[in-house]
């Protein structure tokens, strides 16, 4: 998925995520689960976020591969215990992030090793990257954000 699929159906996940949690802290909830909804990218240094941290993304890519122990649910897993413990709102925050980065990952057709590097087993969807059909999920996401703004502030 384009980065701003996963922005947008990372903000869309944390609308939703707010109202669910009851998250107090509403605008660095929403930051945490924006910024990890495309955080697991910065594995591929053509990624929005590999192109600004590229001295990251150039190890991380060299060590780990696009689409490997990045785009696994270790990361996320570690990431939201340790962080639950210090604030579990940012904790819940990250792993809603991350994990929908990982399920929009899932849905197109390179998908992603969920478990690796434990079992290689991949799940892989229909959506091509940056094709008609991306678009229009984008369009569906983005249009879905619109009613549920509507609905928390109407």
């Amino acid at each position: 998925m384009m980065y701003y699929t996963h922005l947008a159906f990372g903000f869309l996940i944390a609308l939703l995520s707010i109202e669910f949690f009851d998250i107090k802290n509403k605008l660095i909830f929403i930051l945490v689960v924006v910024m990890f909804s495309i955080f697991p990218d910065i594995d591929e240094k053509k990624s929005k976020i590999g192109k600004k941290y590229r001295w990251a993304s150039t190890i991380i890519n060299y060590i780990f591969g696009h689409r490997g122990f990045f785009h696994s649910i270790y990361i996320p897993l570690a990431l939201y215990f340790i962080f639950y413990y210090i604030n579990n709102e940012i904790g819940v925050a990250i792993l809603a992030g991350y994990f929908s980065h990982l399920f929009m990952d899932a849905l197109t057709k390179n998908g992603i090793r969920p478990l690796y590097p434990i079992i290689n087993k991949k799940i892989n969807g229909f959506i091509k990257t940056n094709s008609i059909l991306e678009k229009i999920l984008f369009l569906i996401i983005f249009l879905s954000i619109l009613y549920s703004l509507l609905l928390i502030y109407l």
